[in-house]
């Protein structure tokens, strides 16, 4: 074998198991000169005590022996540990159908009938030895699968754990967001009601300070209002969700732009839509999503009034939407900031809100299986653009 002196790989070895010394003499020759190395047994007993001592790759077992003959070798052979997984071929002059069967049943991988040719035992030993170096691989590649599988279990396991307890956390934080913005609202109007009631009944004996304070009061009062109200609003997309239905876009954006109409007005903001689909969604979160979007486009203008066009495609199973409009657009290292909560990035004194919009808006698509992201440049407009699920195709039935 021609193999460098650093990646030598041992030489296959065999045990010859046979009392007629010519034939082992021949045989032995035969495979030390193709490299293979060669242990010889003359009997049963000292074939057994071989393979046990130094286990071969292969065993030639001659079948009629002095004492225990080839048989009874490969029997007990197969009975032990160390040796019951070594391909044994039988070498005997008996050519009865039986004999042959009976070294199959005992184990045996080949039958080699005498005289034989060495240069057919040389074949059947390379198969043999060729299919057991397979066996073994195929068992090492089945055991690192195994293990493979077993690891992935146990982290499969440990994810849905994870799982289950961060959605039992998420659900409590919800619940705890709903109870604290519900008992924080009762407190603030009473706030409210009393500085006004200040107002009214101390107002012509306040100076002007006093009525800056009471103005202040009153304003943080409706921002917390605010706040708490849009607070509600996100936890409620996951907690007061409904089933997902088919939904006619068209229908909820009729009822937005109704909504918007005095900002609509006011702004002189002019709002193209094309042809809405209908998709498999929640009615009441889509008017929010879409609320929120235009409210935004029609906030965050320059010097010149609105211009917004509304736009869909369809894409594989969803249809992706597009609000685009001409404001004052957003630098592109803001792009995944503005979707977090409480994230803004003007003066509220300039743009009042409380930046969550744009989270709850994030929520409610991921909610529907699907994404949304911003493209946009400062001074050139923004294109708000996500994805929704289309409803399934209804078939009836044939008249």
């Amino acid at each position: 074998m021609n193999t460098s002196a650093g990646s030598r790989v041992p030489s296959p070895n065999i045990l010859i198991v046979d009392d007629t010394p010519v034939n082992v003499a021949v045989l032995a020759e035969h495979l030390v000169s193709h490299g293979f190395s060669v242990m010889v047994a003359q009997d049963g007993e000292e074939g057994i005590e071989r393979a046990q001592f130094a286990p071969p790759d292969l065993i030639l077992l001659d079948v009629m022996m002095p004492g225990i003959g080839g048989f009874e070798t490969c029997r007990k052979l197969k009975s032990l540990s160390a040796t019951k997984d070594i391909p044994v071929i039988f070498m005997t002059a008996l050519s009865d159908i039986g004999d042959k069967i009976a070294a199959y049943k005992l184990g045996g991988v080949d039958y080699v009938t005498k005289p034989f040719h060495a240069e057919e035992v040389l074949a059947r030993i390379n198969t043999h030895l060729s299919l057991q170096a397979m066996q073994r691989q195929l068992l090492e590649q089945n055991q690192q699968l195994q293990q493979e599988i077993a690891v992935r279990q146990k982290a499969e396991t440990v994810l849905a754990q994870r799982s289950q307890e961060l959605a039992r956390s998420n659900a409590e934080l919800e619940q705890l967001a709903y109870v604290a913005s519900h008992d924080l609202q009762e407190p603030l109007r009473m706030v409210a009601s009393y500085v006004q009631l200040l107002e009214q009944r101390y107002g012509g004996k306040l100076d002007a300070e006093a009525h800056e304070f009471i103005g202040f009061s009153v304003d943080g009062v409706k921002r917390m209002q605010a706040l708490i109200d849009d607070l509600l609003t996100y936890s409620r997309v996951g907690t007061k969700a409904k089933p997902l239905q088919a939904t006619d876009c068209d229908a909820v954006l009729k009822t937005v732009l109704q909504s918007l109409c005095i900002a609509i007005e006011e702004s002189g903001a002019q709002i193209q839509c094309a042809a809405m689909p209908v998709v498999q969604g929640d009615p009441a979160q889509l008017t929010q999503l879409f609320q929120n979007l235009l409210a935004n486009a029609i906030k965050f203008r320059g010097a010149q009034a609105p211009q917004i066009e509304i736009r869909v495609e369809p894409e594989n199973d969803f249809w992706r939407f597009e609000v685009k409009d001409n404001g004052i657009g957003i630098a592109p290292e803001y792009f995944a900031r503005i979707f977090v909560m409480f994230q803004r990035l003007h003066n509220r004194s300039r743009y009042p809100g409380t930046g969550i919009g744009l989270a709850i808006c994030k929520k409610i698509v991921e909610r529907h299986g699907g994404r949304v992201w911003v493209e946009s440049e400062p001074g050139q407009g923004s294109t708000f653009k996500f994805t929704l699920p289309q409803a399934p195709q209804t078939t009836g039935e044939a008249s």
